[in-house]
């Protein structure tokens, strides 16, 4: 009888756990690709309010960095929160494009600081923006989900801040960091897309011209 009993109790207790196990699944690639990159640039984000606040020649600029610090580290404490609850391990620094361009921003200072951090920030908080609406389109995980959507609007906002600073101090609205925040610092690039278009004129002239040679010898 005890033997019965026991089988039944312990029926019933693995039943109770099966919601329990099914709750704590995985989550999605997608949930860990997020988690991981929005972390990252939450620490990039950080790093760079405090060096806006050091080396910033406008207090335009200082004040934001003072925002970013105080934003991305609430953001992150969230998602390092739930990032735990999931089993999902998280880098411990920003990825290689973040800290090339940190080091862009520990090279100079003054103006010529705002004058590359407000751009590339622009662009920096556009790909978050695009990372969380991935998230919220092809996510999994109601907690992750709910992350991206929470982080919306202050990633918004920033990139708003940012395009009234760059009209405040006649700033670029944009500037190539494709190659870890590099900036152009001449015309060279454009000067080479100009020549690029004149050889590709003179081809086609030369060609034209050699057509219309073959059709009168013949």
């Amino acid at each position: 009888m005890f033997i019965r009993r026991a089988a039944a109790v312990a029926g019933v207790a693995a039943l109770l756990l099966l919601p329990a196990t099914a709750a704590v699944a995985a989550p999605s690639d997608q949930d860990t690709t997020f988690l991981r990159a929005a972390h990252q640039s939450n620490l990039a984000e950080i790093a760079t309010g405090k060096l806006a606040q050091q080396k910033g020649a406008s207090e335009q600029v200082k004040d934001l960095g003072a925002r970013w610090v105080a934003d991305h580290t609430k953001l992150d404490a969230t998602l390092t929160d739930t990032a735990e609850a999931l089993g999902v391990d998280l880098p411990d620094a920003p990825n290689a494009e973040q800290r090339a361009l940190a080091r862009r921003y520990e090279a100079v200072s003054g103006r010529d600081f705002d004058a590359l951090w407000i751009p590339t920030q622009m662009d920096a908080h556009m790909k978050a923006m695009r990372l969380g609406e991935k998230e919220v389109a092809e996510g999994s995980d109601a907690q992750v989900k709910k992350l991206a959507q929470d982080s919306a609007p202050v990633v918004a906002a920033h990139h708003e801040l940012l395009e009234d600073a760059a009209s405040d101090l006649g700033v670029p609205s944009n500037i190539a960091t494709g190659t870890g925040g590099q900036a152009a610092t001449s015309n060279a690039p454009a000067a080479i897309g100009f020549g690029a278009l004149g050889l590709l004129l003179v081809a086609a002239a030369l060609v034209l011209l050699r057509r219309r040679s073959a059709v009168t010898t013949r």
